[in-house]
């Protein structure tokens, strides 16, 4: 199979896809966690429940972000990244019109695994995308955008809070989805791994992660407040 050759002229198309995808996730981190006792109150829910919003998407995309890095290596990392920004702007949307606590925490969850199947490959598509003498300039740049979006997501976050309903916090990040889809399926390199034998993914690996990770995560988020010596707390970092 043969690899599309990589035209450098695209290259700052590619970053500002990428700069969109990781918008994603700065922007929607400083801006929920604002929303929270607003939130709290809409749904009539304790800070227990609420939390889990935020809790949900931190670790649904945490324990993603490795198989979807494996993913890219297997399939090329155009057609994940890409499906990135569609699964995350459903997920957006679905949470936007969320019912209740516990259909947000859902769609939170849909919403996140889409955030990591952009996040993961970002930095590689950033890679491929520059030549070798422009690399430490763009990933520069990427850092940069990161710092930025930190800073931006409580300022947008308290200005939507204050003049629009809590599900714009959502819908926000919605139309930097439907920018970057278009941009990432025109410009970005499609560079496909060239291999003797089909790819193989390690489900049995992929599982034994996503378990301990999720268990140390639930550890370390809740042995604050239960107290490390916990039987609970003890029983989650075991699994790990």
């Amino acid at each position: 199979m043969q690899q599309e050759p990589i035209d450098y002229s695209r290259k700052w198309y590619v970053l500002f896809a990428v700069s969109l995808a990781l918008s994603l996730e700065t922007l929607d981190t400083g801006i929920v966690n604002l929303a929270l006792p607003t939130l709290g109150r809409t749904f009539g829910s304790d800070f227990a429940a609420v939390q889990w919003v935020v809790l949900a998407f931190v670790l649904t995309q945490t324990t993603l972000m490795l198989i979807m890095g494996r993913l890219g290596d297997m399939f090329g990392k155009k057609p994940i990244f890409v499906a990135g920004f569609v699964v995350t702007g459903v997920g957006a949307t679905l949470c936007a019109l969320a019912p209740g606590i516990g259909w947000l925490i859902a769609f939170r969850v849909v919403q996140a695994a889409g955030v990591a199947m952009a996040l993961a490959l970002s930095l590689g598509i950033v890679a491929e995308a520059f030549p070798p003498t422009e690399r430490g300039m763009a990933l520069g740049l990427v850092s940069s955008i990161v710092a930025v979006g930190n800073i931006l997501g409580p300022l947008l976050g308290g200005l939507i809070l204050g003049l629009f309903s809590w599900r714009w916090v959502f819908l926000v990040t919605t139309p930097l989805c439907i920018v970057g889809l278009p941009i990432a399926l025109r410009f970005l390199p499609h560079v496909r791994p060239l291999r003797d034998k089909p790819p193989r993914f390690d489900y049995l690996g992929a599982g034994a992660f996503l378990v301990l990770l999720l268990c140390f995560l639930l550890a370390t988020t809740y042995g604050r407040s239960l107290g490390y010596g916990n039987p609970r707390i003890l029983l989650l970092f075991s699994g790990s």
